[in-house]
Parts: C-alpha cells; sequence; structure tokens
C-alpha cells in the first residue's frame, strides 16, 4: 500500500474515533423513534448503530479518494510516488551462466512500481545473442557492455568454469576496463591481448584446414565488404584467382603463408615468376636421383662434374643431381660412385606447380598491362598495410619452424586452445590507425567465430559424451566498424550467429544506430538478415529518426481502445436580420462519443528519442520466445546493484 492510502486509513480511524468520543449513539429512552425500533426492527436499529459510528470513516474515505484520483490525473505529476524495494540480486545458477539486464516496473510507462523486479536472460536466451542500439552519449558502454562483461567474466570463477572470449573495439579503453574486470575477479593471467609492439603475433593466414581458394575467397570478400563491392564482378573474381595462386605456391615453398608475401608477390611479376621456377626446380630435383661420392673423389673429376651442386650428406657423402649424361661423365672418370633414387612420390606437387606455372604464363601474363596494374591496385589497398613493419612484427611473423629473433612477440596459441581454455583474446589498436583496426579486426573476428563453429563437430563425438563445454562470449563494442554480411556468399556474420547456439557461443555487439549498421553492410536488406540473428535487443536513446521508426517496427504493435468525439449543431427557422446576420428561434448542440480498436506501435519513434541516461527499450528472448518489448532500467557500473533507478534519479546520480 502507498503512502497516501495508509495517510488516508489513519483519517477515517480517526474520524470514528471522534464520533465516539464526542458524539456516542443516543442512549435508550432518549429517542422514543429508536426505542420504538430497537423492540420492532432489532436487526435495522443495530445497522443503524453501526453506521453512527462508521460514516464519519466513510465520508473520510470517499472525499480523499475522490481527492486523490484529482490529483493523479489532474495533478503535477505524482511527487509522492516511491519506489519500491529491489528484490534481492539474482545469483547465477552453478552449471550455467546468466545475465540481469536491468530493473523492470511499468513495462510501457515511466514509472516507478510498488513491487520492481529485475530482467534476467537466461543462458539459451544468451547463445542466441544481444544487440545494443544507442547512439552516442546514450550509455552502451557503462550500462551496457561494461557490465555485461562484469558478470559472465566472473562466472565459474574457481570451479575451472571461466568463461573466455573475444573482445573487439575502436577506441582503445573498453580493453583496459576487461583487463581491470578480470583483475577484480582473479583472472588476470586469462586475459591475453593482441596489439601493435605487444607480447603476442597472430598470422590472419595461418589457417591450414582452408584450401588455398577459400583463403583467397576470404580476403577478396572481406575486400569488398570493407570498401566497397564494385558493379561488375570481374574485379573480386581476378583477385581471388591472383591470392588463391600466389597462396598455393607458398604452401609449396614452405607451408607458411602471410599476407606481407601476399603482397609481395602480387605487387612483383618477375618475383612472382622466379619463385614459381624456384619450386618447380626444387620439386624436380627432389624426385630426381643423385649420384653420391667421398668428398676425396671430387678432386680427380673433370671441371665440368666439380661445377655440379654438391649437396653434403648424412655419413659424409656429397650427392648431386644424376641424369645419363653425367653418369656417362663419372664411368669415364673412373671414380666410384653410387645411384640413390629420388624422393619417392611428389606427383601432387608437381601437378600443383604445373598448374601454378599454366596459370602465370597463359593467363596471369597474358592480361593486358593496364589491367593487371587495376587488380593489383585494388588489392594493395587491401594488404598493402600489412608491409609497415610494425604491422609485419604482429601480424606476419615467421613460421612455427623458423627461429624467432630477439624481442619478438610469441606467436599465439591457436584460438580453439584458447576458446577451450577460457582465454579472454583482444584486440587493442590505436584509434589513430582506424583503417587497420577494422582489417584485423574484421579478420580476427572471422577466424574466432571460425574455430568457435567447430565446436558442435567435437561436442558430437562418443568419447566427449558427458563432457561439460565451457561457454565462450563474442563481445564487440563498435560494432558497425566489425560487421559483414554475406548475402549469397558463404562468408558473413548473420551465418554465424545463427549458429552460435549449439557451439555455446554469446555474441554481445553494440552498435550506434540501425542504420549505421545498414551503412556498414552495403545498405539494401542485409542488415536486417544479421539484426535477426540477434535474438535480444537493447534499445537505448537513438537520435536517427530512421533507426527510431525500424526500432518501433521491431517491437510491434498491440491493439488499444481509442476515444473519438463528434460534435453537431443543428438550427430551426433562420433567417437574416436586418445587420445581414444569420440567426434562428430554435438550436440544438449534440455531442457523441465513440470508441474504436485500432493496432498502434507498442513503443512509438518518439519513445526511442526521449529515453534518459540507463534507460532502455528492450524485447527479451528467453531461449524459448521472445518476450513483448518493454521498458527497462539498466545498471551502470558506478552505482549499487540495490539502488533503484529513480531513487538515483532522484538523488542526481543518473
Amino acid at each position: 500500500m502507498t503512502l497516501p492510502g495508509l495517510a488516508l486509513l489513519l483519517l477515517a480511524a480517526l474520524a470514528a474515533l471522534a464520533r465516539w468520543r464526542w458524539d456516542p449513539w443516543p442512549a435508550p429512552g432518549t429517542v422514543p423513534v429508536l426505542d420504538l425500533l430497537a423492540v420492532e426492527a432489532p436487526g435495522f436499529y443495530r445497522a443503524l448503530e453501526i453506521w453512527w459510528h462508521a460514516a464519519p470513516a466513510a465520508a473520510v474515505l470517499l472525499a480523499g479518494s475522490a481527492l486523490l484520483t484529482l490529483w493523479r490525473v489532474w495533478g503535477p505529476g505524482g511527487a509522492w510516488r516511491r519506489t519500491g524495494a529491489l528484490p534481492a540480486w539474482p545469483e547465477p545458477p552453478a552449471d550455467e551462466p546468466q545475465l540481469v539486464v536491468g530493473e523492470q516496473h511499468h513495462p510501457v510507462e515511466i514509472a516507478p512500481a510498488e513491487r520492481p523486479d529485475w530482467l534476467v536472460l537466461p543462458a539459451e536466451g544468451l547463445f542466441g545473442g544481444i544487440a545494443v542500439v544507442g547512439a552516442i552519449g546514450s550509455g552502451k558502454t557503462a550500462s551496457c557492455m561494461r557490465p555485461f562483461a562484469q558478470q559472465l567474466f566472473s562466472w565459474g570463477v574457481g570451479a575451472e568454469r571461466e568463461i573466455g572470449g573475444l573482445v573487439l573495439e575502436v577506441k582503445g579503453d573498453f580493453c583496459h576496463q576487461v583487463r581491470a574486470i578480470l583483475e577484480a575477479a582473479g583472472r588476470g593471467g586469462d586475459y591475453v591481448e593482441l596489439s601493435l609492439g605487444g607480447a603476442w603475433s597472430w598470422n590472419p593466414m595461418d589457417a591450414p584446414g582452408m584450401d588455398s581458394y577459400s583463403l583467397a575467397y576470404t580476403i577478396a570478400s572481406l575486400q569488398a565488404q570493407l570498401w566497397g563491392r564494385g558493379k561488375e564482378p570481374f574485379w573480386q573474381q581476378a583477385a581471388t584467382n591472383l591470392v588463391r595462386w600466389i597462396v598455393e605456391l607458398q604452401r609449396l615453398e614452405g607451408g607458411w603463408v602471410s599476407l606481407q608475401e601476399i603482397y609481395r608477390c602480387a605487387l612483383d611479376d618477375a618475383l612472382l615468376g622466379k619463385r614459381i621456377e624456384r619450386v618447380a626446380a626444387r620439386l624436380d630435383a627432389e624426385r630426381a636421383p643423385r649420384c653420391a661420392v667421398v668428398p676425396e673423389a671430387l678432386a680427380g673429376l673433370p671441371a665440368e662434374a666439380r661445377a655440379w651442386e654438391w649437396d653434403a650428406e648424412e655419413g659424409g657423402a656429397v650427392s648431386a643431381i644424376c641424369h645419363e649424361g653425367r653418369l656417362d661423365l663419372l664411368r669415364a672418370a673412373g671414380v666410384a660412385f653410387e645411384v640413390r633414387e629420388g624422393a619417392p612420390g611428389g606427383e601432387g606437387d608437381v601437378a600443383r606447380i604445373a598448374s601454378i606455372a599454366g596459370w602465370y604464363g597463359n593467363d596471369w601474363m597474358a592480361l593486358d598491362t593496364k589491367l593487371r596494374t587495376s587488380i593489383k591496385e585494388g588489392l594493395s589497398v587491401f594488404i598493402g598495410l600489412f608491409e609497415d613493419p610494425d604491422v609485419a612484427r604482429t601480424f606476419c611473423p615467421p613460421g612455427p619452424g623458423a627461429a624467432l629473433p630477439a624481442g619478438a612477440p610469441r606467436r599465439l596459441p591457436p584460438l580453439r586452445e584458447l576458446i577451450e581454455q577460457g582465454k579472454v583474446l583482444a584486440l587493442n589498436m590505436p584509434p589513430e590507425r582506424a583503417a587497420l583496426a577494422r582489417i584485423c579486426g574484421t579478420m580476427l573476428k572471422c577466424a574466432w567465430l571460425q574455430a568457435a563453429l567447430g565446436r558442435p563437430a567435437d561436442m558430437a563425438r562418443p568419447e566427449h559424451a558427458g563432457r561439460w563445454w565451457r561457454p565462450t562470449v563474442f563481445l564487440c563494442d563498435e560494432y558497425q566498424a566489425f560487421a559483414t554480411v554475406g548475402e549469397n556468399d558463404p562468408s558473413g556474420d548473420e551465418k554465424a550467429f545463427s549458429l552460435t547456439r549449439q557451439a555455446r557461443v554469446i555474441p554481445i555487439v553494440a552498435t550506434q544506430s540501425l542504420t549505421s549498421l545498414k551503412v556498414a553492410t552495403g545498405g539494401g536488406d542485409a542488415w536486417k538478415v544479421l539484426a535477426q540473428a540477434l535474438r535480444s535487443k537493447v534499445f537505448l536513446s537513438l537520435s536517427d529518426p530512421d533507426s527510431a521508426r525500424q526500432a518501433s517496427d521491431i517491437c510491434g504493435r498491440i491493439e488499444r481502445m481509442r476515444a473519438s468525439w463528434s460534435v453537431s449543431e443543428s438550427a430551426g427557422r433562420t433567417g437574416v436580420s436586418l445587420g445581414g446576420r444569420l440567426g434562428s428561434s430554435k438550436g440544438s448542440v449534440g455531442v457523441s462519443k465513440s470508441y474504436k480498436a485500432e493496432r498502434e506501435a507498442l513503443f512509438e519513434p518518439v519513445a526511442f528519442q526521449r529515453l534518459a541516461l540507463c534507460q532502455a527499450i528492450v524485447q527479451p528472448f528467453d531461449g524459448r520466445e521472445s518476450r513483448p518489448a518493454r521498458r527497462v532500467y539498466l545498471k551502470p557500473h558506478f552505482l549499487p546493484r540495490r539502488l533503484p533507478y529513480f531513487e538515483a534519479r532522484a538523488q542526481g546520480l543518473l
């Protein structure tokens, strides 16, 4: 019961007490009529006596209720209202995480509730993904991303169930906040940061499970996503073909592929041709028979034979490639030698280098020089950044077999290994390198999601039956800088997010507006497919009218009863006065009121534009169904959890 209601009951009790004390019920013999009623109708007499004492209290209650009603309807805003006490903070279960989004009061109106509650998303709802949409300064990081990260990364600590994940951002401060959250939870060692000049290096092309065409297609698609797709598909196809054969060549040459080497080969046709010839010669040499002699016998050979390329072998002998002409020369010199067969197999590698050489001579070099230059330039804009020494140090490290130079960063462990160990990988790039941050962040996102989405295959193996698989989080602030969509292509975030539920991945992304997401994904309707893959929506204040309308449509429509008024006027025996005015001797005026059910938006677009700080309209998904959209009051990290939102505003803390 509210405070005004308690005060009204107290006044009614005082009025009844005053009647009983100073104006009691007439004593028997005082009023003859009452004495007669007591004899003839004792029940009615008793009712009159009760009403005599209760009438003042009833009058006070009726008058007070009428005044309170008038105050609520026409008063200045119900300043007497007080928010009820919040219940205890919902603790997550031990076996699965959960996320407390904020306080729940009235679902539609901005009004405190006598019994507020918490909006909690269970684990099954979290795996469906969360999209946070809010304009600059609306509190996306302070009231959503940071509190969400604190709840998830603090779960399971000490029980070997800690949640890992990937953190992407562009401002440079959110990674430091995540590190502080992990350190406060006793998980400082689980933080792994990838940055320029940092302690770790990562090769975006280190994907042994992908064929060369898939790697090349990923780069070309990413280039089109980030820098725009042309009307002619030729340019993307040509870039894909160029990168594909360079990747194939690098794998034959040493097995280690880097963007720096791809860039150098793509720009220098002569270098590309020389490397093809070198690999072809090496493969031929490996498969060719060799003649082995002792080193002392070299002095007795003719000068032509001594000029051969003699390689040292185990056991002290030296050998060179040997064919019929060389065999005749060795026999004529009378030198003892041994013929050794070449390496067995290798037909597949020979066929691959033949295909590369055929593409180089018959396809690539057959193109017009200006056309080749245009293809190179489009690719150079994308991967040319990796020629920078600082960038190459972090993102183009030497292969696993090569020794690291002094002071070089360590190679990042496989992404799948980081996921299963509960490590939190963060990409922290300087804000002034926005283009590089976008490229590296997008490639890291694609590689990490690909590694995470490989978990369901392992979960289905018989040897893993009954194993508990730890959840992992994809946490991305300013998501519009890293968003990619595939549409007809096999890549795209909308395809990855649609599979995160089975892989136990919790995607949480924040973007400035739905319009910015639309622009980042190339326009069209691709952003709608991406948005529907993130089942829970958190809308903060939106300054963009288009985004406000789209958010209103997403939250749905309901049926409301609306009143309409009509006024009619009629007059009879009309006439015109001498002054030229119309008049009548009889007239009537009628007013009618009608009600009609109409379908209206649950939240009008203006409601999204007028949201205050830490206020949100949320459409939650609990893992089974999407619940109706409602107002939610978020809990920023700098306020106590038990402090109600309306009290915080009254105290000037928001």
